[in-house]
């Protein structure tokens, strides 16, 4: 996988500070074959503001510098969130006692000392050592990225396929399949907060005259706008499904069976006023509606809803269609 990631990954650059111009010469001497950009700071501020700027593999620091020594540098470094995992090391021609190295690791910045006169072989080694960290550092980020952009890919190929699994095709309803995960939960919810569901079910009247006469195609474009006007006219609670063929269900969780029939006969008037055209011929449509409701207090089984649905459905068909037809108190 690295090697995929190489071409990607910019040279690494390295900020030289010195107050003294020769000094600095010198290092980029010794660095010039190194592969990395090689920056340089004439003084603390310098060094400062080219942080902000850029991003650094290695800072190599005098310490003795005016205005803004080496350990004030690093301890500035240290307070700033994009600075404060920049490795340094400290240049420097002052004693070599512990208590001043010491100083320089109570920073927080250093990693590691150097000694005026600099020796080149040390030197060298020591920024490849840096420069392959850094690398690595990069490699892994870059791992990182591909991961998580590989990982978001999935998550929304899953999500795709969750929506394909539980929508129709043709008309973006939500299919029979996620009907029988619904109706288990609002029976539940029913039973256990009280209340009414009421269940629609509905088919377009002489469908087949369509398909025979105008060709199938003509019948998806019924079926994709009817299921535009089903959807457009029912409560945010409710849910449209396209239950197989022409026939559709409309479950409406807290209505009762007067509620449901308000809302599905403005959907009957809605539908008989529509005019859908296709290749430059118009279709006017009807549907046919029973319906059939359960209550907490009275509860039937999934199938039964359904089953008087499909009686009054059917009766609806026998009373000359384009109509709803159901149960309430001894009424339709």
């Amino acid at each position: 996988m690295k090697n995929n990631h190489l071409s990607e990954i910019e040279l690494p650059k390295i900020l030289l500070v010195d107050d003294r111009k020769q000094n600095l010469i010198a290092l980029e001497a010794i660095l010039e074959d190194s592969p990395a950009i090689l920056i340089k700071a004439y003084s603390g501020n310098d060094a400062l503001a080219s942080m902000l700027e850029h991003d650094f593999a290695l800072i190599l620091l005098d310490v003795q510098m005016p205005g803004m020594d080496g350990f004030e540098v690093a301890e500035l470094m240290r307070a700033n969130n994009k600075t404060k995992f920049i490795p340094i090391i400290f240049t420097t021609a002052i004693s070599k006692e512990q208590k001043y190295i010491f100083k320089g690791y109570e920073s927080g910045a250093v990693v590691d000392y150097l000694f005026k006169p600099i020796d080149p072989v040390i030197l060298k080694c020591k920024v490849k050592v840096f420069v392959e960290l850094w690398k690595q550092r990069q490699e892994l980020e870059l791992t990182t990225q591909a991961l998580q952009k590989a990982n978001k890919t999935i998550l929304e190929q899953q999500e795709e396929l969750r929506r394909m699994a539980i929508h129709d095709y043709l008309t973006g309803l939500y299919q029979r399949r996620w009907f029988d995960e619904v109706i288990q939960k609002e029976f539940a919810g029913t039973e256990r907060e009280g209340g009414c569901l009421t269940l629609a079910l509905l088919d377009i009247d002489y469908f087949k005259k369509i398909n025979d006469g105008f060709g199938h195609a003509a019948g998806d474009e019924v079926l994709k706008q009817l299921a535009g006007t089903l959807a457009e006219n029912v409560r945010l609670v409710d849910t449209v499904f396209r239950f197989g063929g022409e026939e559709f269900v409309i479950l409406m969780p807290k209505a009762d069976l007067r509620e449901g029939t308000k809302i599905c006969e403005r959907i009957r008037s809605k539908v008989e006023d529509m005019r859908i055209e296709y290749q430059q011929t118009q279709h006017k449509i009807t549907i046919s509606i029973g319906l059939a409701e359960t209550t907490s207090t009275h509860m039937i089984s999934v199938d039964k809803l359904l089953h008087q649905a499909d009686e009054y459905l059917y009766q609806a068909k026998a009373q000359g269609r384009n109509c709803l037809c159901y149960k309430l108190g001894g009424g339709k």
